[in-house]
């Protein structure tokens, strides 16, 4: 079983930019986000675009403490993967350098899974992160160590510290996603691979990034929710996405591309639709 980040690649259209007198570590000129909504593909969701925002709220510090609105999950006989809800909120807790993610339900009707995270961050970067495995038990637990050169991450390195490992015959399991940047400081591709001994085995997924525009920014400060994380780490703002995936022989399991229309002010950065 290999860890595959799920990504909610989503559009904006509402955003405001923000300085930071206080001068809080590195975000000064990171916009801040109070409100967002999605534009979303026909027959993704049974919601019009208008029904679907998000809510973004921030401590004294200007960091990111609580996102209101997600995604239920539905049978699939129902032709949707789920639906919005404004009942379902996501909460991020800082004490010190340790920062603990984590979904709750506001709703008396359903819960939630939690899917709790817990970060170690430095200077607004992350350098590692814990995933307990609810599903399959401890033994899947996942624990990230992240790499950095000239302040862009360049390596998240995946072990599985609690998975039993009986030699000769068994390896060690592991994943690394290296990623890449153009001299703008845009991501350009990541390839993460599936590691057995540390050698580069079983599946592969490249993901490509393109078609940036020149806006600024807006998702920098929410480099620690993993359907933003790809976004945030870009000077500007990708349009296309592609994911290839592969399997050890070589061979493509599966193919997909996305592209997304923004709209701009006389400035060039993104404005309210």
């Amino acid at each position: 079983m290999k860890k595959i980040f799920t990504l909610l690649f989503s559009s904006f259209i509402l955003f405001s930019c923000s300085r930071d007198d206080d001068k809080v570590q590195t975000q000064n000129d990171d916009a801040l986000i109070t409100k967002m909504s999605l534009i979303l593909y026909p027959n993704s969701l049974p919601y019009n675009n208008s029904e679907l925002s998000f809510y973004f709220q921030y401590d004294n510090n200007k960091r990111l403490i609580k996102k209101t609105g997600g995604f239920l999950s539905v049978s699939g006989s129902s032709g949707y993967n789920g639906f919005f809800t404004d009942k379902i909120y996501t909460t991020l807790t800082y004490i010190n350098n340790k920062v603990t993610v984590e979904n709750f339900s506001s709703s008396p009707d359903f819960t939630v899974p939690k899917n709790s995270k817990y970060y170690t961050i430095d200077n607004n970067q992350i350098i590692q992160k814990e995933v307990p495995n609810n599903y399959y038990g401890s033994y899947r637990d996942e624990k990230q160590t992240f790499k950095y050169t000239n302040n862009k991450v360049v390596e998240i390195s995946t072990t599985l510290p609690n998975l039993p490992y009986f030699p000769p015959d068994d390896y060690i399991e592991t994943y690394l996603e290296k990623f890449y940047y153009d001299t703008n400081g845009n991501l350009t591709k990541s390839e993460y691979f599936e590691q057995h001994d540390g050698i580069n085995k079983g599946i592969k997924i490249v993901r490509t990034f393109g078609d940036y525009d020149n806006s600024i920014n807006p998702f920098k400060r929410f480099y620690l929710l993993d359907e933003y994380f790809y976004r945030s780490i870009s000077k500007n703002n990708f349009r296309k996405y592609t994911e290839v995936k592969y399997n050890e022989a070589g061979g493509i399991i599966s193919n997909s591309e996305q592209a997304w229309t923004f709209k701009y002010d006389s400035s060039g950065n993104i404005i309210i639709n």
